[in-house]
């Protein structure tokens, strides 16, 4: 499980790189990319499993068309709940399950 655990912090690394250069607008193979990676994040429990999912769901508002303006804070907000709440998330979770394995 701790080889799987780190595959995990690899994921979420990979998957702010694809936001860190993101812009707000349709973008059909990043989204595919992430939730692809946010479905391989799923299974290592249930925390990590629920706020892949919110990313996933969040990557579809940004990366739309138009959505991404009706959200409260706009495209920024998005942004910075996915790169800074929910893969911060994952990372302590992570860490946690990490820290009890040992």
């Amino acid at each position: 499980m701790n080889q799987s655990l780190e595959e995990a912090l690899t994921i979420c690394d990979e998957i702010d790189e694809l936001l860190a250069n993101a812009m707000p607008a349709a973008d059909a193979q990043r989204l595919d990319r992430i939730r692809f990676l946010t479905g391989q994040l799923g299974g290592h429990d249930s925390y990590i499993t629920d706020q892949a999912n919110k990313l996933r769901s969040r990557a579809a508002i940004y990366f739309s068309a138009r959505r991404h303006q009706s959200e409260q804070g706009g495209a920024d907000g998005l942004m910075r709940e996915m790169r800074y709440s929910l893969l911060n998330a994952i990372r302590n979770q992570v860490s946690v399950l990490q820290a009890g394995m040992n």
